[in-house]
């Protein structure tokens, strides 16, 4: 489109308050002479940053919960040894703290981040090892 009268907007408003009626004003006409430009490739490449950028946080966010489970697998394992640890010094542990830590040594969860992942193994290797003496012991 192209616009033949240019005014200035204070103009137009107050010619447009101070006029009841009529056809004084802007007139705006069609270049018939020359076709729009179609922008193709402008949508398409938009939408694919769009979505690679989509793609990037989901698996930014991916990473990040797994490594958070990681942490919270690690902690719990910690936290189940050092339980272990307090009833073996006040007497025997119970039959449900045995259970609760061949539970967590079988979830065998990787984080992705291979340090992370060597703790993990370190820790659970540690655990299993417990256990394994609770059980020789129970059973000798």
């Amino acid at each position: 489109m192209r616009i033949v009268d240019q005014r200035n907007v204070n103009a137009v408003a107050s010619s447009r308050s101070a006029r009841v009626g009529g056809s004084a004003g802007a007139r705006f006409t069609l270049d018939s002479g020359t076709a729009t430009p179609k922008a193709e490739g402008a949508a398409p490449a938009s939408v694919l940053g769009g979505l690679e950028a989509l793609i990037a946080i989901q698996s930014e966010d991916t990473t990040r919960e797994r490594r958070r489970r990681g942490v919270r697998r690690g902690n719990s394992l910690l936290d189940l040894l050092d339980e272990l640890k307090i009833t073996l010094l006040s007497g025997s542990p119970t039959p449900d703290l045995l259970n609760r830590l061949a539970v967590a040594i079988r979830d065998e969860s990787f984080s992705g981040d291979p340090r992370l992942d060597g703790i993990l193994e370190s820790i659970d290797l540690r655990a299993a090892v417990e256990l394994a003496k609770l059980r020789k012991a129970q059973r000798g």
